[in-house]
C-alpha cells in the first residue's frame, strides 16, 4: 500500500478539497502525514498518548458489523488534546460558535416595527444616547493639565527623579493619550448618530451599523 497516495487522497482530494483556508489545509495535511502511516497497524497502536475520555485506536475485528458498532461508539466531538491543542481550545470554539449563533439571531430579528410608545428603532437609540450613554461618558482629559501634574509625580522609591524621567510616568502619559483617543471616537460617534437621526448630517452606512448595534445592545465596530 502507498501511504503517500492515501495521504494525498485524504488530505488533498476527498477531505482537503473541502477546506478553503490555506492554514487549515496545511494543518490537516500535517495530521495526515502524522497518522496515515504504516505504524498505525502495529499492535496496540494508540492515536493519542494523553489520557482522554476515549481511547482512539484501530480495532482488529473479522466481522464488518463489529466495525460499524465500533464507529458508532466514537464521540460526537473529539477532545482537542488528541490534536495537540490545549483543553481550553474546545471552550474557545464553543464560545465562538455560541456567539456567532446569537449574532445571527439578533441580526435576523425584525427592526422595522416601532418599540415602546410607538417609537422607531432609530428614535429609541437616539433617546438612549441623549438620556443615558452620552451623559455617562467621563470628561475629556486635558493634555496641558495632566502633563503639568505628571511633572511633579514621583515614581517608586527605588527610582530617582520625577515626571517623564520616570518610566512608569511615561507609560501613564501614553495610556492617558490612548484612553482619550477612545473617548474622542466614542463621543464623536454618539453625537454623529444623534445628528444623523435628526437629519442634520448625512446618514452613512457606518452610522447605520452603529445605530443597529446600539439598538441590539452590542458594541459598535467602526473600524
Amino acid at each position: 500500500m502507498s501511504f503517500k497516495a492515501m495521504q494525498y487522497m485524504c488530505c488533498d482530494v476527498q477531505y482537503g478539497g473541502r477546506i478553503t483556508d490555506d492554514l487549515d489545509r496545511e494543518m490537516f495535511k500535517t495530521y495526515g502525514a502524522f497518522w496515515i502511516v504504516e505504524d498505525i497497524f502495529k499492535e496496540k497502536y494508540c492515536f493519542n498518548n494523553l489520557v482522554t475520555e476515549y481511547n482512539y485506536h484501530i480495532p482488529d475485528f473479522s466481522e464488518h458489523q463489529r466495525y460499524i458498532e465500533h464507529i458508532n461508539t466514537l464521540p460526537e466531538k473529539d477532545n482537542p488534546l488528541i490534536f495537540g491543542l490545549n483543553g481550553n481550545a474546545d471552550l474557545t470554539y464553543r464560545l465562538k460558535e455560541s456567539g456567532e449563533m446569537i449574532f445571527v439571531l439578533v441580526e435576523t430579528q425584525p427592526k422595522e416595527a416601532g418599540g415602546g410608545g410607538g417609537l422607531s428603532p432609530a428614535e429609541i437609540v437616539k433617546e438612549k444616547l441623549t438620556s443615558e450613554l452620552i451623559k455617562s461618558l467621563p470628561p475629556d482629559f486635558i493634555e496641558i493639565e495632566y502633563e503639568e501634574k505628571l511633572k511633579s509625580l514621583r515614581g517608586p522609591k527605588s527610582l530617582p527623579g520625577t515626571g517623564k524621567d520616570v518610566p512608569l510616568n511615561v507609560f501613564l502619559f501614553q495610556e492617558i493619550q490612548r484612553i482619550q483617543r477612545v473617548l474622542d471616537i466614542v463621543r464623536n460617534t454618539m453625537n454623529d448618530m444623534v445628528l444623523a437621526i435628526d437629519g442634520q448630517i448625512i446618514m452613512t452606512q457606518t452610522l447605520v451599523d452603529c445605530i443597529d448595534n446600539v439598538f441590539d445592545f452590542r458594541v459598535p465596530r467602526i473600524f
